[in-house]
């Protein structure tokens, strides 16, 4: 059903902040359904490629498409469609776990029950009126990927999703995100170790300097 649809098209895309190139002339499509990941050492350009299809940074040159529609002229309904989830967290320390997604559930127009079963799979239950602050690096990513999902987007962009975390909230991430195989959703991950990305994608693309250099199936 999704096969023969386009999620992302990149044209051409490069990105250079002042003497610096990130991305050359980088183009790619990926089709609906697929999970894929980015891979390369840091500096390769992933995060900057990311970023680009978000929509929170602007190429330099090059077009780049969401679900047929230019992501720039059209920023605000590809932003709907698009879960974000990067090194920053995007949650409010002061507020508990339950205030911060009620907060990002109202935006989107979302019920409390929408999203608990999200709670529930990642293990977030016991912790879901605890601040924000009190919470370990692992349960804070978990939050912060159920804000990110909060209204259920058809694009899931990760950037270093398993950095710093222990192999437990790895293998929660992994187990929750494949069990969102099959249901239509596109993930794209940024990460410069494949160990727990190939647990979840189904190929990736290899960068360097800025550059695609390879793929691979895995």
């Amino acid at each position: 059903m999704y096969n023969n649809k386009i999620a992302v098209e990149i044209t051409e895309v490069s990105k250079r902040y002042g003497y610096l190139q990130a991305l050359k002339s980088v183009s790619l499509r990926i089709k609906e359904g697929k999970f894929l990941v980015f891979s390369g050492h840091n500096g390769a350009g992933k995060t900057t490629l990311l970023k680009i299809i978000a929509t929170h940074i602007l190429p330099s040159s090059g077009t780049v498409k969401i679900f047929g529609k230019d992501a720039f002229k059209n920023g605000r309904e590809t932003r709907r469609r698009i879960g974000l989830v990067t090194h920053e967290s995007f949650l409010y320390d002061e507020l508990s776990v339950r205030e911060n997604l009620l907060f990002y559930a109202k935006l989107f127009s979302v019920e409390e029950e929408d999203f608990l079963d999200i709670i529930e799979f990642l293990g977030l239950k016991r912790w879901y009126n605890v601040p924000v602050k009190q919470l370990s690096h692992g349960l804070r990513k978990r939050a912060d990927i159920v804000r990110a999902l909060i209204h259920n987007p058809d694009l899931i962009l990760l950037d270093e999703p398993f950095a710093g975390l222990d192999t437990k909230t790895c293998d929660v991430l992994v187990n929750y995100f494949k069990s969102q195989e099959g249901k239509g959703k596109t993930l794209l991950i940024s990460s410069h170790s494949l160990e727990w990305s190939k647990k979840i994608c189904d190929r990736g693309i290899s960068l360097d300097k800025g550059k695609v250099v390879g793929e691979m199936s895995f």
